[in-house]
């Protein structure tokens, strides 16, 4: 399959091409034709063994001469992992890369790390995280799941959802609001700023639950719930209360990550469409020959190709360490928007066929319906930038790639 979207990108950056022919033959391997909701479901997490036995999942670290050097890895070669997994199919966004390990990576204690890249990296094991919680959804002042510090060790109380990854994650990093034992009656929690803390999926007082989601049954969807989980400190992800700068911080990169794998599947679409309306006729013409379908199919294609430009734009300047929330709020927003857009309109032009599951358009406009509220709703994400815009403040944060450890 054309690697359509991200042409511009390897002209630009031809140091990826070993990487992205290595992405392809592996896809080509193990996923050689999108998926559809008829097929037989992929083993996603026997995918993603496969991926870091074949060192593909830690390509989101900094290779250790910098990002100029040849070889070299970071955000840009994450999304181009999660642009070319969304032809496949959206949900084998997480078969490459740390994903949400790169929190503990990132900001965990040195024991930690070196547990994460052998749990994550080496052995392709899968890590969740959890920030949405049943009352407030995305509000995070209004969390309301307590990290209460006990002097030697905290306990971790609450619930978190809904989150993907529930039954599959080997870990989460959660995040809650860290209160002295002693001040817990007469805390307002709602003045407590956030932190994060790594909790592993099998520690005693950690319990799930599952429900079926729209879309993106790949991966488990559900709750959360924590009842007296006693935790090391050692868990603790950076300092105390800096968790709002660590999510800013993580989800400026992901939202554009679930951008490009939702840029992905449109390409895909779009590429399928034309080859349909070049093989059907109306009245003895192509459909393609048709002004108002090529018109319309035109103008997705390049919707698809701005949003995907703008993504790797923003994710070339993390790499440089230049984050600007408000725009990868905005680009997540509009990319996940011009994507429903496409496959929409592939759904249309593969007629009747389309409205079933023996294409992979039905299954597509769900994911990325899910995707478009997923990691903050896209009218929120919207209104970041327009904030930014009027309020002439531009947010920004330090989330470069990884380096190793």
């Amino acid at each position: 399959m054309p690697a359509t979207g991200i042409s511009p990108l390897l002209l630009r950056r031809p140091e990826l091409l070993e990487l992205e022919a290595r992405l392809t033959a592996f896809l080509d391997t193990h996923l050689p034709s999108p998926v559809r909701e008829g097929d037989p479901r992929p083993d996603w997490l026997a995918l993603r063994a496969r991926a870091a036995a074949a060192g593909l999942t830690g390509i989101d670290i900094e290779a250790p001469d910098g990002p100029d050097e040849p070889g070299t890895t970071g955000r840009v070669a994450q999304g181009m992992a999660m642009f070319l997994a969304g032809q496949r199919d959206c949900d084998a966004r997480e078969i490459f890369s740390t994903g949400h390990a790169a929190m503990p990576l990132r900001h965990g204690s040195p024991a930690l790390v070196r547990d994460t890249r052998e749990q994550v990296v080496g052995a392709g094991k899968l890590a969740g995280i959890a920030s949405s919680e049943p009352h407030s959804g995305s509000d995070l002042r209004g969390f309301r799941t307590v990290l209460v510090d006990h002097g030697d060790h905290y306990t971790l109380s609450g619930s978190k959802g809904l989150i993907s990854r529930v039954e599959e994650a080997y870990g989460f990093v959660v995040f809650a609001k860290l209160v002295d034992s002693a001040d817990l009656e007469s805390t307002d929690l709602r003045e407590v700023p956030l932190s994060a803390v790594w909790v592993p999926t099998d520690a005693a007082g950690v319990l799930t639950d599952t429900t079926d989601p729209m879309g993106m049954r790949g991966w488990s969807f559900g709750h959360l719930h924590f009842v007296d989980v006693r935790l090391d400190k050692d868990h603790l992800l950076g300092a105390p209360g800096d968790g709002r700068r660590m999510f800013d911080a993580h989800f400026s990169a992901w939202r554009l990550m679930m951008s490009l794998v939702c840029l992905g599947a449109a390409a895909a679409a779009i590429q399928e469409s034309a080859a349909r309306t070049r093989a059907r006729t109306v009245a003895r013409m192509p459909l393609a020959a048709i002004p108002s379908v090529a018109a319309r199919l035109g103008t997705v294609a390049a919707q698809v190709e701005a949003a995907t430009a703008w993504c790797f734009a923003l994710l070339e300047r993390i790499d440089r360490g230049e984050t600007d929330v408000a725009a990868c709020s905005a680009a997540k927003a509009l990319a996940t928007d011009t994507a429903y857009r496409a496959v929409d309109l592939a759904l249309q032009l593969h007629g009747s066929e389309g409205y079933t599951k023996q294409t992979p358009q039905e299954k597509r406009l769900r994911d990325i319906r899910g995707l478009r509220i997923a990691d903050g709703p896209n009218d929120t994400l919207y209104s970041v930038l327009a904030h930014s815009l009027l309020t002439e403040e531009h947010p920004t944060v330090d989330a470069r790639p990884l380096a190793h450890h």
